[in-house]
């Protein structure tokens, strides 16, 4: 007679257990099917793929400023500029 494997996984967080539950009710699915569904479209942060072009520094990706610099000042007269301009309606 072979046994049957079962798998248990406990949720202690108060929170996920009521969220789940209420997933599953609004839902018909079994709570079981809602964090295997949620666990597999979790993607973690700093999984982020790399795009053409863009460079990362510390948690952003921007573009290369290549042989161009601006200054902090130029950056900020810029930014005011832009802010202090008449909007048409």
């Amino acid at each position: 007679m072979s046994r049957i494997d079962r798998v248990q996984f406990n949720i202690r967080s108060a929170f996920a257990r009521e969220r789940a539950r209420e997933l599953a009710r609004r839902t018909g699915m079994t709570a079981t099917q809602i964090v295997e569904d949620a666990l597999r479209g979790y993607v973690p942060p700093g999984a982020v793929a790399d795009i053409a072009g863009l460079v990362r520094r510390d948690a952003i990706l921007v573009m290369p400023a290549g042989s161009v610099k601006i200054s902090t000042a130029e950056a900020q007269g810029a930014l005011d500029a832009v802010r202090e301009r008449d909007v048409e309606d």
